[in-house]
């Protein structure tokens, strides 16, 4: 058995992006996800809220099939937003821990399917940005 465990990081507001996005615009958007996650990120077909908190949201989420997950057996997924310098300079990171029961630890399945998660995180972060900005853009849900 092998748990890769994993997270990516992306800027919310690289130079150049328009519009320029704050927190309530991000969190707006991350509550959306978490009820929609199909709609920011294509391999996610559902989800269904299990606990809802003032600081916590606990759900369940369906994926498309895919050769590479293997999540029956449980996986974290946390996303994270984190400030730099200033109001403007924030970040979004995906963390994960995925569990693969089937998997030998230093194997080549576990070294490629690693290298497909990882490029799957990339995505995913970057596809919930791309959909937050253009919710923003559109004056839809997600915006403040």
């Amino acid at each position: 058995m092998v748990v890769l465990i994993q997270s990516q990081t992306l800027p919310f507001n690289p130079p150049g992006a328009e519009p320029v996005l704050n927190t309530s615009q991000i969190w707006e958007a991350l509550l959306l996800k978490c009820r929609k996650p199909e709609d920011f990120l294509a391999p996610m077909s559902g989800s269904e809220v299990l606990e809802e908190t003032e600081t916590l949201i606990r759900r369940t989420v369906t994926f498309k099939p895919a050769d590479f997950r293997n999540l029956d057996s449980g996986a974290f997924i946390s996303n994270v937003v984190s400030q730099g310098a200033d109001e403007k300079d924030l970040h979004l990171t995906f963390y994960f821990e995925w569990p693969f029961p089937n998997i030998e630890a230093g194997s080549t399945e576990e070294k490629e399917t690693s290298d497909k998660l990882w490029l799957t995180a990339k995505e995913a972060v970057q596809s919930t940005i791309d959909h937050t900005r253009t919710l923003v853009k559109e004056g839809k849900k997600g915006t403040a």
